[in-house]
């Protein structure tokens, strides 16, 4: 009789965990993706460079009458770039939007638009078995060598208190490959996976990042790790003063600047990097900010002049 309850506890056991990994999970309404590149070439010259940035989901656009999720690309910061040859590494990713995307559950599928395009492409699809291929426009493959991602095994990872589906790919030519459902792929978000590095670029998700904190870290061994990319650092001009009082505050604050502003403007990102309030038109040396419908929490700052970004802050919102 113990034994025959042995038998049965295991099997629902099993069956709860089957149950969490066939849930169709879609991408989260509000997130940010940290994702890293790295070119490389030390094969008959040496080309180095490193970007990173993260891709951010701001708000929802309607498509052929579809609900989409609207998808950004922040500034890109380069690093390490070095080259002995004239042949300079790829280029850095351009900043701004870069499509939409929408979950299908129905079909398991999740798709994906380009900017000036309203037709679907397939982005994931989530219906692969062992031993099929690598599906959608993120696969580029290496036909001459005839290297194609194949499906090895399926398990399931915990994200955010939930079990995932994983499907883990190979033979690879530099790099492990695996894509979860509703997080996207161990290269990223939208990068394509080339099965060969003729481009000589490694694309590396790093982290997935929420209001609540990090849902999923990829293990990747980020030089700036999961911390969000900010536009502009090395461009403050030190001698210039700013002084944010109060702060902390709970309804107004007010920034006060010893040069006088021109049609300035004035920027706010939350703390996983996304824009939530824009002064413009800004004259004078002082600026007073309203808290309006912001949550309690650390907030960022940024204020241009022009092309200019003059200052970068933080301040934080108490309910006090």
């Amino acid at each position: 009789m113990k034994r025959f309850l042995l038998i049965l506890t295991v099997i629902f056991s099993l069956t709860v965990v089957r149950g969490q990994t066939n849930v169709y999970h879609t991408f989260p309404d509000s997130a940010v993706w940290r994702v890293d590149y790295y070119c490389h070439n030390i094969l008959q010259y040496t080309i180095i460079a490193n970007y990173y940035f993260q891709y951010s989901i701001t708000g929802d656009t309607l498509i052929n009458s579809n609900v989409y999720k609207k998808i950004y690309r922040s500034f890109v910061f380069e690093n390490n770039v070095y080259h002995d040859t004239p042949i300079l590494p790829s280029p850095p990713p351009p900043s701004g939007y870069v499509g939409a995307l929408i979950d299908d559950p129905a079909a398991n599928k999740t798709f994906f638009v380009f900017p000036d395009s309203t037709n679907d492409s397939l982005l994931y699809d989530y219906n692969l078995v062992v031993g099929d291929t690598l599906r959608g426009f993120i696969t580029q493959y290496q036909y001459n060598f005839n290297i194609k991602p194949v499906v090895s095994s399926i398990d399931s990872v915990l994200v955010n208190g939930q079990f995932r589906k994983r499907w883990n790919f190979g033979p690879i030519n530099y790099s492990s490959l695996y894509i979860i459902e509703g997080i996207g792929s161990s290269a990223g978000l939208i990068e394509q996976v080339y099965t060969y590095a003729t481009d000589f670029t490694d694309r590396h998700l790093v982290c997935v990042k929420d209001d609540t904190g990090s849902i999923f870290t990829s293990g990747y061994n980020s030089e700036i790790g999961c911390n969000l990319i900010y536009e502009g650092l090395n461009e403050i001009n030190p001698a210039n003063h700013f002084q944010c009082f109060p702060n902390p505050f709970s309804v107004l604050t007010t920034l006060q600047t010893d040069i006088f502003l021109t049609d300035a403007t004035l920027t706010i990102y939350n703390s996983s990097g996304q824009q939530v309030k824009q002064i413009n038109d800004i004259s004078g040396k002082i600026i007073t900010i309203h808290r309006d419908n912001l949550s309690s929490g650390l907030y960022f700052l940024k204020l241009m002049q022009g092309n200019k970004i003059l200052m970068t802050n933080k301040f934080v919102i108490t309910d006090n």
